[in-house]
C-alpha cells in the first residue's frame, strides 16, 4: 500500500502540478481573441471541438505570464486519508510563491531569480538546491492542456468545457513524462475524469480531477480542483520582509 500511495502522490503532482516544458520568458503583449478566430472555434455554428478550444487558447494567452492558483487535492484509501491546499502564485518578473498547506504545517515556498527559500513560522531560510521556473507561466500550463484534444467540448453560460474521461493506463500516458510512464507500468486500474474550464475569452480558469488507481485488492482515490485568478495582472509577488 505505501509504493501505491507513493504512486498516487507522483500521478497527483504530475497531473495537477505546475510542471512541464516551456519558456519562462516573459512578455507584455497579451492577445485578445480575434473576432476571425473566435468565428474558426464555433465553425460556422457547427460542433466546437476540444482541440480548436486549446488552439484558441494559447492563440490568445500563450504569452501570458503571471496567474493565481488556487489547489486542492485529496488522496484517500482504506488506511485513511490526506490532503493538501496549494496556493500557487507567478508574477512577471522571475519569481514564483507557493504556499503549502498539508494540515499538519504550512510552508511558503519562493523561487527568486533561480535561489529557493522556505519561509514558515517566521523563520525564512535559503535552500541549497537552486531552481528554475521553466515550464511555469500561464502560457506554459495552456501547453499542458494539449492532451485533452482528444476530449468532448460542452457549452456553458460563461464559456466552455473540455471532460476527457480516463479508462485505462494508456489515457493517462499523454500527460506524464518518461520517468512516470515507467512507475506505471504495473498499475492494472486506472479509472478517472478531467475537466478543465475556459472563459468566453479562452483563458483556462479551471480545472477537476478524479482518478481510481491500483488493483482489484487495493485501490487509492485521488481527487483535485483549481481554480485560476489574475490572470496577467500580478507584477510582483509578496515576500517577507527578510528577503
Amino acid at each position: 500500500m505505501k509504493k501505491l500511495l507513493l504512486l498516487a502522490m507522483i500521478l497527483l503532482l504530475t497531473a495537477c502540478g505546475n510542471d512541464g516544458n516551456g519558456s519562462d520568458t516573459p512578455d507584455d503583449e497579451t492577445q485578445e481573441p480575434t473576432e476571425e478566430s473566435s468565428e474558426m472555434a464555433s465553425d460556422e455554428g457547427g460542433a466546437t471541438e476540444a482541440s480548436e478550444i486549446v488552439e484558441e487558447a494559447e492563440a490568445a494567452w500563450g504569452d501570458t505570464v503571471s496567474y493565481e492558483a488556487r489547489q486542492t487535492s485529496t488522496i484517500s484509501s482504506s488506511e485513511g486519508q490526506y490532503a493538501v491546499r496549494t496556493i500557487t502564485t507567478r508574477g512577471e518578473q522571475n519569481e514564483i510563491k507557493v504556499e503549502v498547506d498539508d494540515g499538519r504545517q504550512i510552508q511558503t515556498h519562493y523561487i527568486v531569480d533561480g535561489e529557493h527559500f522556505i519561509y514558515q513560522e517566521g523563520n525564512i531560510e535559503a535552500q541549497d538546491q537552486s531552481l528554475g521556473l521553466e515550464g511555469s507561466t500561464y502560457g506554459d500550463l495552456l501547453t499542458q492542456l494539449e492532451p485533452l484534444s482528444e476530449g468532448a467540448v460542452s457549452e456553458q453560460d460563461e464559456g466552455y468545457e473540455i471532460r476527457y474521461e480516463i479508462s485505462s493506463r494508456e489515457d493517462t500516458i499523454p500527460f506524464f513524462d518518461d520517468e512516470v510512464e515507467s512507475a506505471i507500468q504495473d498499475v492494472g486500474v486506472f479509472n478517472g475524469l478531467v475537466t478543465v474550464q475556459f472563459n468566453e475569452e479562452y483563458q483556462y480558469v479551471g480545472a477537476e480531477l478524479t482518478l481510481t488507481v491500483g488493483s482489484d485488492q487495493e485501490e487509492i482515490n485521488i481527487t483535485s480542483n483549481i481554480s485560476m485568478d489574475r490572470i496577467g495582472e500580478i507584477d510582483l509577488i509578496e515576500k517577507p520582509k527578510e528577503m
